[in-house]
C-alpha cells in the first residue's frame, strides 16, 4: 500500500447499471478481492462445503472467480500464484474451494477525512480512533496466524491433471463417492475427454455447485453435453466408442436407473432441486448391442 492513503468503494459497483459487464483488469480484480473479503468472521457454506470465515478472508472457486472476472480458471489461478508471491495475499484450498486471506486488510480499511473535516468532528475522530485500537487488537494476532496457515498449507500444482486429482477427488468424497470409486471415474473421465484435465474438474466442481444428487451420472452427462455442444469429447455414435467408453457409459447408466427406481419406489428422496433436468443421463446413446 502506498503512503497516499486509501479510499472508499461501494461494492455495488460491480453491479452498477452505468458500466458495461467486461473482462475486470488486473487491478479491478485485485479489489474486488478487497471487497469480497468478510469485514467480521462469519461462517459460509459453499456446497456441501462449510467454511468458517475469519476477518479478511474470502471463499470462492476458482471457476467462481473466472466467472465474475470474464478470465478463464488459469488465469485467475496464474493472479492468484502472482499475488502470493509479492505477499498480497495467502490461499488454502478445502475440497476445492480456495479460501483467500487478503494481507494488510486492517489497513484497507483505515478512510481517513480530509484535515478540514476532522477538525469539525474531532468527537467522531476520537471515537473512530478508539474503534482503531479494538478493532487492532482483535485481529492483528487473528489475521497472521491464519495467513501464515494458509500459506503453510496451500497446495501449489505443477499442472492442471495434478490440480484435478487434488481438488476432483475431495469433492467427489463430499459428494457421497468412496475415494476409490472417485479415483476410478476420474481416470475414465480423463480417458474419455483425450486428458482435459479442466473439462473434467469442471464438470465435477459444477456437479458440487448444483449440488447434485448422483454426481456420478451428472457428471458423466455433463461431459456429454460438452461434447455435443463442441464435439470434442464422448465418441458418438454408440458403434464408435471405446471399450472404456462403454464401461462408463454403462455404469452411469446404471446409478442413474437405481436412482430413478429407489425414487419411483419411495425409498429415496427426491431428485435434487438443483439438478439441471436437461443434464440427465439418456441411457439410449451409450447402449452398444
Amino acid at each position: 500500500m502506498s503512503e497516499r492513503g486509501v479510499f472508499a468503494i461501494d461494492r455495488g459497483i460491480w453491479d452498477h447499471p452505468t458500466f458495461a459487464n467486461e473482462p475486470l483488469t488486473e487491478r479491478e480484480a485485485w479489489i474486488w478481492l478487497i471487497g469480497e473479503a468478510s469485514f467480521k468472521a462469519r461462517t459460509r457454506r459453499i456446497g456441501s462445503a462449510v467454511i468458517e470465515l475469519k476477518r479478511g478472508q474470502l471463499a470462492a472457486s476458482l471457476r467462481f472467480m473466472a466467472e465474475k472476472w470474464g478470465w478463464t480458471d488459469s488465469r485467475v489461478r496464474r493472479f492468484l500464484e502472482r499475488l502470493k508471491i509479492d505477499s498480497m495475499i495467502g490461499t488454502a484450498t478445502d475440497a476445492g474451494v480456495t479460501v483467500v486471506t487478503v494481507s494488510n486488510y486492517n489497513k484497507y480499511q483505515r478512510v481517513s477525512l480530509p484535515s478540514d473535516a476532522a477538525r469539525d468532528a474531532q468527537s467522531d475522530a476520537a471515537a473512530t480512533q478508539e474503534r482503531r485500537k479494538v478493532e487492532d487488537r482483535e485481529d492483528k494476532e487473528t489475521l497472521s496466524v491464519a495467513y501464515a496457515t494458509a500459506s503453510d498449507r496451500a497446495p501449489i500444482y505443477t499442472d492442471s491433471r495434478h490440480e484435478l486429482w487434488g481438488e476432483g477427488v475431495p469433492i467427489l468424497i463430499s459428494l457421497g463417492v468412496p475415494e476409490k470409486q472417485a479415483r476410478s471415474m476420474i481416470g475414465s473421465w480423463l480417458k474419455l475427454t483425450k486428458d482435459d484435465a479442466q473439462s473434467v474438474l469442471g464438470a465435477i466442481q459444477r456437479a458440487r455447485d448444483h449440488r447434485a444428487h448422483n454426481p456420478i451420472p451428472w457428471i458423466t452427462n455433463s461431459l456429454k453435453v460438452q461434447h455435443e455442444r463442441s464435439g470434442s469429447v464422448f465418441p458418438n455414435p454408440a458403434s464408435q466408442q471405446s471399450g472404456s467408453a462403454a464401461v462408463l457409459a454403462g455404469v452411469a447408466a446404471a446409478a442413474d436407473r437405481r436412482a430413478r427406481q429407489r425414487n419411483a419406489a419411495g425409498h429415496g428422496g427426491p431428485i435434487s432441486g438443483n439438478d439441471d433436468p436437461t443434464e440427465r443421463i439418456d441411457p439410449e446413446p451409450f447402449r452398444t448391442g
